[in-house]
């Protein structure tokens, strides 16, 4: 049972306000400090109603309630444990009261002025990478949250980097050490790095973002290497790992495309986290965003649903529907069909055979015909293949419709 508020003590945080209420819960207060040391609790006085984020120290650990959490609340067993979650309960609670920014889970560092994003990919090491980048002398802006101006710069919220526990022993010494002597609050899952503000921007703190990197952490990878995209991959990952839950997809890309259309989108795989920050320091000045216009099979790179492939014989002729909005973005383009409705992204393969689609209704040979003659060398037999495929996907999506052949 949770205990009374005669202990209560309310604590306010910039651009938020009053948000935290600990009851009879000191001992979590300096666990708090040091898991944020960017962004400053300041104790305020009790407020007539209940903060949104409340903590009660019981005999064996903590109890938590907040908004995004069940009913009820939650039980937490450790210091940090709880300080993990209400960490995440006061980020959400500032994007949901600045909506003219967009939080973005990704980690950042800052490298010469400029500050490069990493997008969460799964295992990929993200908030190890960003402790790398702060190892390797680079002033980070999260490795969690970051949140984003419709300017695109990046805003840190100031709150330290968490690794998961126990550390891979595969770290290079020079992390190993840098993380020993920043050693933060911990338990048996998760340990908090302690940062000054040299290394950790404080909470409000912009950068304009110059790259968003894409990264991928492989043990066979040698050496880190450093490969430009399209820059349709940087949007189509601003799209996914976002928290803007109220804003739809067609509001999300019109405040992300003018920003990433200028923002040129690599994609990082390494091994050693420590390497890789500092290849990245040294050589993302240098590295080029240049792709030439390639053929590649259209469903790779088109984003859309698993549907039944037009036979290749098809004789019918097909044409492109009038749509709601596109979004060109270098060789790729992104399409909603009716206002309000889905993003469909085509790749420069996809892309070509819309643009015909549109100029002429066509059948799936005759597209294939232009196609081959666009992009050689490729097999005919293979764009065949292809084109029966995306056919398919555009008619399933509603992005093309029956045509009447010409008489």
């Amino acid at each position: 049972m949770m205990t009374s508020d005669a202990e209560a003590v309310d604590y306010a945080l910039t651009g938020l306000g009053p948000c935290l209420r600990l009851v009879n819960a000191q001992p979590l207060l300096p666990v708090l400090q040091a898991a944020m040391p960017g962004w400053p609790l300041t104790p305020c006085p009790l407020q007539p109603n209940k903060p949104d984020i409340c903590v009660w120290q019981q005999e064996k650990g903590f109890w938590q309630r907040a908004p995004a959490l069940p009913k009820d609340g939650m039980w937490l067993e450790t210091p940090v444990s709880t300080a993990c979650s209400v960490i995440a309960d006061m980020s959400g609670a500032f994007l949901r009261k600045n909506p003219d920014v967009i939080g973005l889970h990704c980690g950042a560092a800052e490298i010469d002025g400029q500050l490069i994003i990493f997008p969460e990919s799964h295992r990929a090491g993200k908030s190890m990478l960003t402790c790398a980048f702060a190892a390797a002398g680079y002033r980070i802006f999260g490795d969690d949250v970051v949140a984003l101006t419709s300017q695109g710069k990046g805003v840190s919220l100031g709150i330290a980097p968490r690794l998961r526990l126990p550390l891979p022993k595969s770290l290079a010494p020079e992390l190993l050490d840098f993380i020993g002597q920043h050693k933060g609050p911990s338990d048996d899952r998760y340990g908090y790095v302690a940062l000054d503000e040299m290394l950790l921007a404080s909470h409000g703190k912009q950068c304009p973002i110059s790259a968003i990197v894409l990264i991928d952490r492989d043990n066979g990878v040698t050496s880190p290497e450093l490969t430009s995209l399209q820059h349709g991959e940087g949007l189509w990952q601003l799209l996914r790992q976002n928290f803007a839950d109220t804003l739809s997809d067609q509001e999300l890309i019109d405040k992300f495309w003018p920003m990433v259309q200028r923002m040129p989108c690599f994609l990082l795989r390494y091994s050693d986290a420590y390497e890789a920050a500092a290849f990245v320091g040294r050589e993302l000045k240098a590295a080029l965003h240049v792709q030439p216009s390639t053929y590649t099979a259209p469903f790779q790179a088109a984003a859309m649903p698993e549907a039944v492939a037009l036979e290749r014989g098809d004789q019918r002729y097909w044409r492109a529907r009038q749509t709601a909005h596109e979004y060109p973005l270098g060789d790729e383009l992104f399409v909603i069909v009716e206002e309000g409705g889905a993003i469909h992204r085509m790749n420069v393969t996809s892309r070509a055979a819309w643009a015909l689609l549109q100029h002429e209704a066509l059948t799936v040979e005759a597209l294939s015909q232009t196609l081959v003659a666009f992009f050689m060398p490729v097999s005919l037999e293979q764009v065949r293949k292809d084109m029966a495929e995306l056919l398919g996907q555009f008619l399933a999506v509603g992005l093309i419709e029956a045509a009447e052949q010409d008489t």
